[in-house]
Order: C-alpha cells, then structure tokens, then sequence
C-alpha cells in the first residue's frame, strides 16, 4: 500500500507544478504583450509624426520664405497657431475611434501629391500634399468621427498657402480698385483722370500698385471671416454666405480706402496722405471691413458663443 501511494503522491505533486508554472508563465507573456501593446500604440503614431516632419522639413523652410518675402501671406505664420488653437478648443473629441482602411487611401494620395510637387518643383503642391497627410493620420489613428471633427483646424491650415495664381488675380483686382475709385471721386466731384493704374487729380498724380490691389486685405479678412464664422453657432448655409460675402466686402473696403487717400491729399495734405495715413488706413479699412462682416452676422440671426469641448 505505502509502495502504490508514493508514485501517485509524487506525481500528483509533479503535475501541480507543472501546471502552476506553464500559468505563471502564461500570465507573465500576457502581461508583456499587455505592457508592450499601449508603448506600440503611442510609439507607431509618434514615429509617423517624426517621419512626416523629416519628409516636409524643405517645404517648412520653402513656406517660412515664402511668409517673410511675400506681402500677400505675411498673415502665415498665425495661421498655424490658429490651427493648432482650434485643435486644443476641441482636444476632447480627439479620441482613438474605429479604424479605416481610407486612411492609408488618404495617406497615399498625400504622398503621391508631394511627388508631383517635388518632381515638378511645385512647392505649394508639396504644402497642400500635408494637409491631405495629415488628415489621413488622424483617420487611421482616430477614425471618421475625430477626423469630422478636426475637418476645419485641418483644412484651415490651406491658407498659410502662397497660390501661384495670387498674382494674376491681384492685378485683375487693382484694376478694379482703380477704376471703382475714379467713379466714386467723379461722383463726389472731383476732376479725375485715369490712365493705367494711375489717378491724376488736379496738378496731383497717384500710381496704385500692387501692394495697394487689397489682395494682402482679401486673403487676410477670408482667413479671419473662416474662423468667425466657423465659431458662430447658425444654420450652416448662412455661416458660407457669412464667409462668401468677406470677398466683395474686401474689396468694397480697398476702394474707400485708396479713395480717402486721395480725398485727404486733395483737401488736406499729400504729405500727410502718402505717408502717415497710407499706413494706417490700412488697419482702419480692415477693421471697417470686420464690423461690417459682424453687423451682416448679426442681421442673418448668427451669434458668438462658446463651442463645447
């Protein structure tokens, strides 16, 4: 009896340890998967991030240039912090969602856009190619719903963006500006003469370039009009109609604008006009033009409030 007990005795003991440790060795290789899985996660999105700032470092530089040289898209550098704003006010709502394959969809037709860019030296192809990549992170990172979300931060970011056909379109709009300002000072009786870009009043002859088209006030009061009415709480359709109407807006506000400065010349000092209130009047026409676009909010029923988190 005490020879037929030792073996089972010693074998059930065998067995018992044998299966406490093929467990314990279970809960200790799902225990490392389980610690390795969250540092996987935060690792795969942050090494993108990295990969994706190395692959646009040219494009940075090219729009960092582009902001400093050109008068037009001096506004560029806030529009990045706007975005990156926009992204903070709604942080809450940039949770991990379910994941989709057009993601990588969107991925790639980003990259393919950088290509096009690079290989045909189109640099504002290659600017617009990152807001295509970017929104493809967060769709494969946080799916649909984070992605709607973020849709405006993101699209936002077009523009820091100088366009090559801003150029054409400011001599079409200085043009414009010129000839609209000549009727208004003809309608307010003073003997103008336009020929060109240039406004001949008495013995007095002011040239309108560029500079002075409202091309820089059009891109400006469209990027600040987006924002405003992105953060107004109304039926969608009015808010575009709010945003759509900053164009004539603009305008309206640079032809009063090159028309005061004549005005003050003529009836007060060139001196005074060309220089001190050239200047300035900038600022007052922009802000001339914001009320306006408040005043217009006001009338079609939009109101400012706080979006929630």
């Amino acid at each position: 009896m005490s020879l037929g007990g030792t073996p089972v005795g010693s074998d059930g003991h065998g067995s018992g340890d044998g299966q406490g440790q093929e467990s314990e060795a279970a809960e200790a290789t799902s225990h490392g998967l389980q610690t390795k899985s969250p540092v996987r996660r935060r690792l795969a999105p942050l090494a993108l991030i990295v990969f994706t700032i190395l692959v646009y470092l040219p494009t940075f530089v090219w729009l960092v240039r582009s902001w400093l040289a050109d008068p037009y898209y001096s506004h560029g550098f806030l529009v990045p912090l706007v975005s990156a704003f926009l992204v903070w006010r709604k942080r809450n709502e940039l949770k991990p969602g379910e994941r989709t394959n057009l993601g990588a969809a969107v991925l790639a037709l980003g990259m393919f856009l950088y290509l096009i860019g690079f290989v045909c030296g189109m640099r504002w192809v290659s600017a617009v190619s990152f807001i295509v990549v970017l929104s493809g992170l967060v769709l494969h990172f946080y799916g649909m719903r984070a992605t709607w979300s973020m849709a405006f931060p993101i699209g936002f970011l077009v523009f820091m963006i100088p366009m090559p056909f801003i150029g054409e379109m400011a001599f079409d709009l200085q043009n414009i500006c010129v000839h609209s300002s000549g009727w208004l000072l003809r309608v307010l009786g003073l003997p103008i003469t336009i020929t060109g870009c240039v406004i001949v009043v008495d013995d007095m002859t002011f040239t309108v370039g560029l500079p002075c088209s409202g091309m820089n006030t059009l891109i400006a009061l469209l990027a600040f009009t987006a924002v405003y009415a992105y953060l107004l709480v109304g039926p969608s359709f009015k808010r575009v109609v709010l945003f759509l109407c900053s164009i004539p807006i603009a305008i309206l506000a640079n032809i009063v604008r090159i028309s005061s400065i004549i005005l003050v010349a003529r009836f007060y000092n060139e001196d005074f006009a060309l220089g001190f209130y050239h200047d300035v009047s900038n600022l007052l026409v922009f802000l001339l033009a914001f009320v306006c676009l408040f005043l217009l909010g006001r009338i079609m029923g939009c109101r400012l409030v706080a979006r929630r988190q």
